[in-house]
């Protein structure tokens, strides 16, 4: 990354803890205001299904839009507390790369850099890139997901070099497509990387949805086990560092078309639409299920254990829900890290106050 935060340059502070029925006191720790609740730390749970801010962090990016973890991260630094992730904001093509190193290094700053893409992705700087969510592959690769264009730009980690440009079209399947071209800003907003090239898609809502994209002809594979990146795999269609296409699948055209489409939807069912009433973000989480996060309901919830393309809806496992700390607004963002710890950020303006947070375990 080329600009890093100076603690000498931003005044330190205390954030104000005031989300849910959480006591908390704020120990700063970044040169961005960033703090940790001091108290009962990992063995904090809210009563019921009620989640509890555990930590609390700013981003210095405005409206975080969506957070992907790296993959090679340290697994005993995340069940430490630590995270190693990605955040996008919607406002503008700037990348953040934010590493906190947990309960061993409490008393060390988080390490927080920053880094505009729009010059290597040929965008003005200073636009809105409606980047919506991020998501990376397991050979250094960082995808984005703009709403409003319906494309996914991918770069290298160094965000040095553009790997590749997918349009996403849903022209086969005209309901979808009616609203999709209506609707604009009620597309994707969020996103799973899939083996053979294929994109698990959350549209928003009007209605709410999940969409698998893959290269024309294929055929969908809903999600399981396998249905996910291992985590060195790359995501096929990239190109490599030889220049030449990672996955060709024996077709005689080349991924370089560079167009994804919609092979299959699945409107949410009745349960789900009744807990979520938007979609925000989807989430591999590190037990392998796939975890959805509802804004307007203030809900994170797990997903069926598998989704077959014989299915006509996604549901959710059955009593598999929490509630976020009372008065988190605009939830994006979110990964989960080991010990199943979620991470949410939220899209607010201000790059000032805390928009990162951990909050207590969920269930395995």
């Amino acid at each position: 990354m080329n600009t890093s935060t100076s603690a000498n340059k931003i005044r330190t502070g205390v954030a104000a803890c005031a989300m849910a029925a959480v006591i908390c006191v704020c120990t700063v720790l970044g040169s961005f205001g960033n703090g940790a609740y001091a108290g009962a730390h990992d063995a904090v749970k809210a009563p019921g299904r009620q989640l509890a801010i555990i930590s609390s962090y700013t981003l210095p990016i405005a409206e975080v839009s969506g957070l992907a973890k790296i993959r090679d991260s340290s697994i005993e630094m995340e069940k430490n507390g630590g995270i190693d992730l990605y955040a996008i904001g919607d406002a503008s093509y700037q990348l953040v790369r934010f590493r906190a190193g947990g309960a061993n290094h409490a008393s060390q700053e988080p390490d927080i850099r920053i880094q505009d893409a729009a010059r290597v992705l040929g965008r003005k700087a200073g636009n809105d890139s409606q980047w919506e969510a991020v998501a990376v592959d397991g050979k250094e690769s960082v995808c984005m997901l703009s709403e409003t264009r319906a494309e996914i730009s991918c770069l290298d980690t160094d965000l040095q070099r553009a790997r590749a440009l997918f349009s996403l079209d849903v022209s086969g399947f005209p309901q979808l497509d009616s609203a999709w071209k209506e609707f604009p800003n009620s597309r994707g907003e969020g996103m799973i990387l899939m083996k053979k090239g294929h994109v698990l898609v959350l549209k928003e809502k009007k209605p709410s949805m999940l969409i698998e994209f893959g290269p024309e002809g294929d055929q969908p594979m809903g999600y399981g086990s396998d249905a996910f990146l291992a985590p060195d795999e790359a995501f096929a269609g990239l190109v490599s560092s030889s220049g030449e296409p990672v996955y060709r699948a024996n077709r005689s055209e080349e991924p370089a078309a560079r167009r994804l489409v919609a092979l299959k939807a699945w409107e949410f069912s009745d349960q789900l639409h009744e807990l979520a009433h938007d979609a925000s973000e989807i989430a591999l989480g590190p037990d392998g299920r796939v975890y959805l996060l509802s804004q307007e309901s203030a809900t994170l919830i797990r997903l069926e254990k598998t989704l077959k393309p014989a299915e006509h809806k996604v549901d959710v496992e059955h009593g598999a829900y929490w509630r976020l700390p009372q008065g988190m607004d605009k939830a994006e963002g979110l990964v989960i890290s080991e010990g199943m710890h979620p991470w949410i950020g939220i899209d607010i303006k201000q790059t000032n106050r805390p928009n990162l947070f951990r909050l207590s375990p969920i269930d395995p």
